[in-house]
């Protein structure tokens, strides 16, 4: 399964994304999921301390998979094992 964790602007810093990970994950585990996936922009170090946090690791870098303000932007993949 691949996770995804928005939390609005303003709202950061709360301990809103890791209670949202920490359900997903949870939630993932009960369904009987192998393995958790996070495809991350490579420079949004916050999510990545996240997922690091939740145990995920780095398994790759997908480079200038996307734009986004006229920049080319790289995809950190992330992975935990549920089983």
């Amino acid at each position: 399964m691949e996770d995804s964790v928005y939390v609005r602007e303003g709202m950061h810093g709360l301990g809103i994304g890791s209670a949202l990970l920490a359900a997903l994950i949870a939630s993932a585990r009960d369904a009987g999921h192998h393995v958790a996936v996070a495809g991350i922009e490579a420079e949004n170090t916050a999510s990545i301390r996240l997922h690091e946090r939740f145990g995920f690791r780095h398994v790759g870098t997908v480079p200038q998979v996307g734009t986004k303000f006229g920049r080319w932007l790289d995809l950190t993949i992330m992975q935990l094992p549920l089983t």
